[in-house]
């Protein structure tokens, strides 16, 4: 930017050509610096065409000069430049870098401790097992080599050759104990005539729940099962032999080895399942007589081998044991 100021002349307007310029405000001339000189002439006009460059018109005072761009400009921060020199020196910061907490020496040892001491462990491992004999190694074949049959085992040989449950057909009436000496016909046993079959309803209704044994007995693979009864000496007995499937024959080892009650005991011999007799009463589900319940159950094969008994007193678990082995032996 420029800082040259134009002169007053190129700032005034000027005349027309041929016009004499008109006496300024403030010229102390007046109107007599306007008027011609007693010389008058060609020399006049002469003189006065070389005074009239230096006659410039006054400029006006209002009008400020602009600032020129070499004067100095005030810094906005010389006062508090002057301010903090008048204050006193503050001591002075530290590095960030510097002022970092270094890690404790014992966190470090431990760290050191933990990276070394697997591999020094490694190590002298590895040395002691390499200053050691040698371990020898088993033969890779071994002395008598299995037999194979020569040729392939059909099916039927195959069948034939695996295990088979034991077979127990024919009527299953025939297979319960009979009533024994001084025992009577329990005649309010309304579900099946003892010494015959009886249905899945029927097994199902003599229990407390009935539909959910229903559901049970159908889905569990059941074909047939038969009945006997009787009472003596106050206890009533029910014995049932359940028959299941071949292929369903682990329904009647779960039945077996389901056995409730605290007061549960194994049978003897290397025979499944348990018998127990309850110690507190229990309700009938339909009356509001209440009687001492006892069990026992095995099974041979595919065959369930349950004595229930119902006692006004506590039943007698021995009686409940000697009746299932009876009825446990009969199978075999």
């Amino acid at each position: 930017m420029s800082t040259e100021v134009p002169p007053a002349s190129a700032q005034e307007p000027q005349p027309p050509a041929g016009e004499t310029p008109a006496a300024s405000v403030g010229d102390p001339a007046g109107p007599a610096a306007a008027s011609p000189t007693v010389g008058d002439g060609p020399a006049a006009d002469q003189d006065a065409a070389v005074d009239a460059p230096s006659e410039a018109p006054a400029e006006p005072e209002s009008e400020p000069e602009p600032e020129s761009e070499s004067e100095p400009v005030a810094d906005p921060a010389a006062p508090l430049a002057a301010e903090s020199e008048s204050e006193p020196e503050s001591e002075p910061v530290a590095d960030p870098a510097a002022r970092r907490v270094r890690a404790p020496r014992t966190a470090v040892l431990l760290v050191g401790a933990l990276l070394l001491g697997p591999l020094l462990g490694g190590g002298l491992g590895y040395a002691i097992q390499a200053a050691g004999p040698a371990t020898p190694l088993p033969a890779l074949q071994p002395a008598v080599l299995p037999g194979y049959p020569s040729g392939a085992l059909g099916s039927p040989a195959a069948a034939a050759a695996a295990d088979k449950p034991l077979p127990i057909d024919g009527d299953l009436r025939k297979l319960l104990i009979a009533k024994p000496d001084g025992a009577s016909d329990w005649d309010d046993y309304d579900f099946a005539d003892a010494g015959e079959y009886e249905t899945v309803g029927q097994i199902a209704r003599s229990k407390g729940s009935s539909d959910t044994v229903f559901s049970r007995l159908l889905t569990s693979g059941l074909r047939r099962a038969v009945i006997n009864t009787w009472q003596k000496d106050g206890v009533k007995y029910k014995v049932e032999l359940i028959q299941y499937f071949s292929d369903s024959a682990g329904s009647a080892y779960s039945a077996a080895t389901s056995e409730r009650g605290s007061d549960t005991h194994p049978f003897p011999n290397g025979m499944e399942g348990a018998y127990y007799a309850a110690t507190k009463p229990e309700q009938y589900a339909e009356t509001t007589e209440n009687f001492y319940y006892g069990e026992g159950v095995t099974r041979r094969g595919d065959v369930l081998v349950r004595v229930e008994a119902f006692g006004t007193a506590q039943v007698n678990a021995d009686a409940i044991r000697d009746l299932v082995k009876q009825q446990w032996e009969r199978l075999a």
